[in-house]
């Protein structure tokens, strides 16, 4: 019966933080909150070079079975050269890639989407910067990345290669002209490419 209520608990708990975090950082809709705590140990400053950098928008994406929200499609960033960060060559036997994935979702879903960053940064085992559950508003667009552990931080420097890049791109559109996802990422200062599914 204790193990019930506790579990009762921490349930209701854990939701009604998802949901009431969303009226504290709402405002900071269209970028990442650079005072965010996960992102801590990100210098925004330093923004990689964009022509190194591929989107894929994704439309044709099925809703996980466990999600009740349905998805508008996933956005994918990545670096198109890969980078010699010391240890994945010898650890994977290629170079490493920085790459992301946000799940894009209704802004009418807000609430939805910070219960996915809360549960996403509630069970990662890693630490920032690499946790996911990154949350970006802007137009009628949630977009929420879901990894748990990213791979966005270059192992020998320590350098966010994604975030940096991510929150150009974003503070760079001009609102006015967004009538469509597509609309929203052919804004984009950077090429669209074709994922390895694709080819």
């Amino acid at each position: 019966m204790k193990l019930n209520l506790i579990i009762f608990l921490f349930i209701f708990t854990f939701n009604s933080f998802g949901q009431s975090f969303v009226f504290d950082t709402i405002h900071n809709s269209g970028h990442l909150d650079k005072n965010d705590y996960y992102y801590s140990k990100t210098d925004f400053s330093i923004v990689d070079t964009l022509k190194l950098w591929n989107y894929k928008l994704d439309t044709n994406v099925t809703t996980r079975k466990e999600d009740t929200i349905k998805i508008i499609g996933q956005l994918h960033f990545w670096r198109t050269i890969p980078i010699d960060d010391s240890i994945s060559k010898i650890v994977y036997n290629r170079l490493w890639t920085p790459h992301i994935t946000f799940d894009i979702y209704s802004i009418k879903d807000t609430a939805h989407c910070y219960q996915i960053s809360s549960r996403t940064r509630f069970f990662s085992s890693c630490v920032p910067p690499d946790v996911g559950g990154d949350i970006i508003i802007t137009d009628n667009y949630v977009f929420v990345s879901r990894g748990v552990c990213l791979s966005c931080t270059r192992y020998d420097t320590k350098i966010d290669y994604c975030r940096p890049v991510i929150n150009y791109l974003f503070n760079h559109l001009d609102k006015t002209k967004i009538t469509t996802i597509e609309s929203l990422v052919k804004q984009f200062t950077i090429d669209e490419g074709k994922l390895e599914k694709d080819e």
